[in-house]
Parts: structure tokens; sequence; C-alpha cells
């Protein structure tokens, strides 16, 4: 049996948690090809994506066991820093607010490790949430 948790499954998981609040902005997967993204959506954007993982401790002497620690970053793209509702500001607090504690099959709750400033361009802004978990790494077995 093998145990593992899907990078891809989780991210739908927070997109879809996220659609179902914030329900006025474009909320979808960070784009295969960043580049050509436009952004036309009147008020924002909030795209997720995974940005790695690292290992804790072997925690056994027999089979291979260890918790993995996952970081998804959320990058906000927004025309306002300060609008109420839909600037940067008010959006960094209100994705605060909806995934801290939010956890999918197998995995911890969502907690945030860090926030900040990307880049500004004609007006739009874009900022980045990024959350953290942990989740089991198990060796699998030999059948």
């Amino acid at each position: 049996m093998r145990y593992y948790v899907n990078i891809e499954e989780i991210e739908n998981k927070i997109v879809e948690k996220l659609k179902g609040k914030l329900t006025d902005l474009l909320v979808d997967s960070f784009p295969e090809k960043p580049q050509d993204f436009v952004f036309t959506h009147p008020k924002g954007a909030v795209l997720v994506h995974y940005q790695g993982g690292s290992y804790g401790n072997i925690e056994s002497v027999g089979a291979i066991f260890q918790n993995k620690k996952m970081e998804f970053a959320l990058t906000i793209v927004t025309r306002s820093l300060r609008t109420k509702n839909s600037g940067a500001y008010a959006l960094l607090e209100e994705i605060k607010s909806i995934l801290t504690g939010f956890q999918t099959d197998g995995c911890s709750k969502m907690s945030p490790t860090k926030e900040g400033f990307l880049t500004e361009n004609n007006g739009i802004w874009q900022y980045t949430i990024n959350f953290e978990f942990t989740t089991p790494s198990i060796e699998s077995e030999d059948e």
C-alpha cells in the first residue's frame, strides 16, 4: 500500500475553499504559463500554488516515517492597495481568516507563515501569503 498526499488535490481543495468565500474575485490555481496570465477581473484574483516542502527527522528505526511540512503560496492580484473588501491589505486579512485552521484529509490544520509585497505595475498590486501544514511521509511497503 502506498501512502502519500497528492499536491494537486490539496491545491484544488484550497481553491475550492476560497471560491466559496471570495465569490466576487477570480480564484484559481496559479497558471501553467504565468507570463500568459492577463489580469482582466474588475476587482482581483487569488492564485494558489505549491511552494515546496521540507522533511523532518526520521521517527523510527524500522520503516521510514517522518513528517513532511508542505507550504502553499497564494498570490493576490488587485487593482487597489487599501480599498475596503477588495484591496490587497483587506484580502490578506480575509484570506488569513479563511484558511487559518483549514484542514484537508491526511494533513494538520493550515497556519500562515509569511506574507509580503511582490510587485506593483501600473496600479496592479501583487502580494503573497503563505500557509503550511504537516502530513506524514511513510515508506512504501514492498508487495
